[in-house]
């Protein structure tokens, strides 16, 4: 079995999350057993659970509201796949390069998405850890 970790991220209200985070560790094995709520700086209301999840194919179960994440862990940075090729895209004249370095700088503390076609940068910190 070749067991590999997949960042997810689940959508939650600030009054609802510790419920979500019961029902994500009904659906899924979270690596550690660890999730990272960080709140959305603009609309406190909202907040962002990450965790790992164990998988041991591609394709796995998504549960409701939740996507694939990636992290830069040295800027905070969360970040969907869609939302960097976009980022690299409008970075580098309309051209998307797989090498093009992105200044991870100007995205520090943040979480990057694309809705409707538009790059989402929403800046986070982090509330909680709970394992």
């Amino acid at each position: 079995m070749n067991d590999k970790r997949q960042l997810l991220c689940t959508f939650a209200s600030l009054k609802s999350f510790n419920s979500t985070i019961e029902d994500i560790r009904r659906f899924y094995t979270v690596y550690n057993n660890r999730f990272f709520v960080f709140g959305n700086v603009n609309k406190p209301e909202e907040v962002f659970i990450t965790y790992n999840v164990i998988s041991d194919s591609k394709e796995f179960p998504k549960m409701a509201n939740t996507i694939s994440i990636h992290r830069k862990k040295e800027y905070n940075v969360l970040y969907s796949l869609n939302s960097m090729n976009r980022i690299i895209q409008d970075e580098n004249g309309g051209v998307f390069d797989k090498t093009f370095s992105v200044n991870w700088k100007l995205y520090s503390n943040s979480f990057i998405t694309l809705n409707n076609g538009m790059i989402k940068i929403n800046p986070i910190t982090l509330l909680e850890v709970l394992n």
